[in-house]
């Protein structure tokens, strides 16, 4: 597909005159203090470069979507004094501009049907290339792409760079280490890989996020690539664990920060990511010093035990 270079640190959306950062939660329950730990640094990296942060509830996956999450996101994020820049984005909104990045790649011929079942692929290996002759090709089915029990995956090889401002520079080589990705499901969804890869290079020139999802930047960054667009800047913080070494998330009832008090949490979270030490009386006050003491350079690079708030 493509060899990158080895220092390639993003594309033409990082020179943008103003840096733009963003939150990008799922609507599938409360905010727990990981999910804090990634607004706070994206919040206070974009805002130290006088830039815009934004909001975006990514709702694509509808069946796994809490009534009332998404409000709730947003009342918490409040309480905490984040505040994002410009109206709220929905992904469930961006629905025609995924379809026509699929177009896009149909028409380079890097998309291909899969009917294998997860339980007949490996368990926990990269995908095997099972169904890669299965390329669909631009008049095929009306742009109606979509094959009766079959997903569709992105052929993807070649090896590729990006530098990580916290995790330093990252190297995979895409056939052994991450495989053809899903970018559109078998239930007609389209996957969080191409929607992230587009909403992201279309509106975005940093991205700062939690250190689980590093293994999905390369994939991304091949899409993007893919689709010529530009790629943004990425900064993977470290995961915070529990005492039994699991990753605090909702999956792990991870407890909401909306039940307690916000001031503590975020002094709490602000020594997580190893910051210099914060004194501060109010909550408007808590952010009007981390903006100007952020060093996104002290943020630790390895996953790290928290006890709860």
């Amino acid at each position: 597909m493509f060899t990158d270079s080895p220092l390639s640190d993003g594309g033409p959306g990082c020179n943008e005159q103003r840096a733009v950062g963003r939150f990008a939660p799922s609507p599938t329950g409360d905010l727990h203090f990981g999910s804090l730990l990634a607004a706070m640094a994206s919040y206070c990296d974009v805002k130290q470069q006088d830039g815009r942060w934004l909001l975006r509830i990514d709702d694509i996956d509808g069946p796994r979507s809490v009534p009332g999450s998404a409000d709730a996101i947003q009342r918490t994020l409040e309480v905490f004094g984040l505040e994002w820049d410009g109206p709220v984005q929905w992904q469930s909104q961006h629905l025609d501009r995924y379809r026509s990045s699929l177009d896009e790649l149909v028409k380079k011929a890097l998309v291909f049907a899969c009917n294998c079942s997860r339980r007949s692929l490996p368990s926990g290996q990269i995908y095997p290339g099972n169904c890669r002759n299965n390329i669909l090709t631009r008049d095929q089915q009306s742009n109606d792409y979509m094959v009766p029990d079959h997903a569709l995956r992105i052929a993807l090889t070649g090896q590729l760079y990006f530098q990580d401002k916290v995790q330093g520079t990252q190297s995979t080589q895409l056939e052994e280490q991450v495989g053809d990705i899903i970018i559109w499901r078998r239930d007609k969804l389209v996957a969080y890989a191409l929607a992230c890869a587009v909403d992201d290079a279309q509106s975005v020139s940093h991205v700062v996020r939690g250190a689980d999802l590093l293994s999905n930047t390369s994939a991304q960054i091949a899409i993007m690539r893919a689709l010529n667009l530009p790629i943004p800047r990425y900064a993977h913080i470290p995961v915070a664990i529990d005492s039994n070494g699991d990753k605090l998330s909702k999956h792990s009832k991870a407890q909401p920060i909306s039940s307690l008090a916000a001031l503590p949490v975020l002094i709490q979270a602000w020594n997580f990511l190893g910051q210099a030490m914060i004194e501060a009386e109010s909550v408007s006050n808590f952010w009007a010093q981390a903006i100007k003491l952020w060093q996104i350079e002290k943020v630790p690079n390895t996953m790290r035990m928290c006890c709860e708030p």
